[in-house]
């Protein structure tokens, strides 16, 4: 992205006299949100002192939803409680059903309909600046608030008794999405996971994978001091020793993040509260989160993000066990064109007083 380059004064104003389209032509503009450049399939323009941008960028760059009406011209943007309703050449929106004038109307470009920038993210809180000399619009959020951390001790003496308990066995059941937030689009993979562990630390789990109009199926399991995995193309089970399992991510086994004992609480808020489930008053422990919190969960993948953020909410029955968990977690890839993974679920248990029904095929090796 060249820069125009400072010569004498008088040059330069006659440039700006002469051929200001010229000058304007040379260096496209860019959009940049919280230093991140947006790439869209049509430029951004200049119109009037105000930049228009392709609506698909105001979705995917500043977390707008959007509903296009074709007939009416109209644009419905929501985000959070702001709904801004924009109607091409026209230069009145609605902001929550409140007029407001623009200084420059959306309009279609190349099939695209272009609405100010500026407008619309200062309309949500962001904060928007002008860079004339590389021609960038800088949108940044706002610093967020920091919230304290609390530690109560009441909650972590729950988390104690609930590891102490233990049970003879348990099965686990819950369905997942992890959405991976990407331009032009943002797309969304299914999760369902079932499984069984016993008291001794054996286990057998499946997960099945729904991707658009494919949907797949495999196992993993410890038994007898091995671990065994499905191979993804053919099924078969094939064993292997448990040293050689590396910690695995939570977009591959969400179960660990409904484990308490597998999340690093340095740095994480960990409350208590009673709550009503189905009618039934529960012990509630949530244990909240960020990026430092997260890096024993990650692992070695922890140096693939930069930002993160974590929300686990653990139902415990009267007996201290487990009745399920929610979670929340959303990561920034830290790298060039950040990208944002957000994966949540909730995972059930049940006691399990059954053996685990483990394939004959990893039985009848053992045998």
């Amino acid at each position: 992205m060249c820069r125009v380059r400072r010569l004498l004064v008088w040059l330069v104003m006659l440039s700006v006299w002469l051929v200001p389209t010229v000058a304007q032509a040379e260096t496209p503009i860019r959009l940049v949100v919280d230093g991140v450049q947006i790439q869209t399939d049509v430029a951004p323009v200049l119109e009037g002192n105000r930049v228009l941008v392709p609506i698909r960028a105001v979705t995917e760059a500043l977390g707008f939803e959007v509903t296009w009406n074709g007939s009416t011209r109209t644009a419905t943007l929501i985000r959070g409680d702001t709904i801004i309703v924009l109607t091409a050449d026209k230069a009145e929106a609605l902001v929550n059903g409140q007029v407001v004038m623009l200084d420059v109307p959306p309009t279609i470009r190349s099939d695209r309909m272009m609405v100010p920038v500026r407008f619309v993210a200062e309309g949500v809180g962001l904060e928007v600046a002008w860079d004339q000399e590389a021609r960038t619009v800088l949108i940044t959020s706002p610093e967020p608030e920091t919230p304290p951390i609390v530690v109560d001790p009441a909650a972590l003496a729950l988390l104690e008794q609930a590891r102490e308990a233990g049970t003879d066995g348990i099965r686990f059941f819950g369905d997942f999405t992890v959405t991976v937030h990407v331009w032009p689009e943002p797309f969304t993979d299914e999760l369902t996971v079932e499984g069984y562990q016993s008291a001794s630390g054996e286990s057998l789990t499946y997960s099945t994978v729904r991707q658009d109009d494919f949907e797949w199926t495999i196992g993993g399991a410890t038994y007898q001091g091995q671990h065994w995995s499905q191979d993804i193309n053919t099924l078969e089970w094939t064993e292997r020793p448990l040293q050689w399992i590396s910690p695995s991510v939570p977009f591959d086994n969400p179960t660990r993040l409904a484990n308490a004992k597998d999340i690093d609480l340095d740095g994480a808020s960990v409350t208590l509260s009673q709550q009503i489930y189905e009618g039934t008053e529960m012990q509630v422990v949530t244990i909240q989160g960020d990026f430092p919190a997260l890096r024993e969960l990650l692992g070695s993948h922890a140096s693939r993000y930069a930002e993160g953020r974590l929300e686990v909410v653990l139902w415990f029955n009267a007996d201290h066990s487990q009745h399920h968990t929610d979670f929340h977690l959303d990561l920034i890839a830290g790298h060039q064109g950040a990208t944002r993974i957000t994966l949540q679920g909730t995972l059930y248990f049940e006691p399990w007083d059954q053996p685990i029904p483990f394939p004959t095929e990893i039985t009848g090796a053992r045998e």
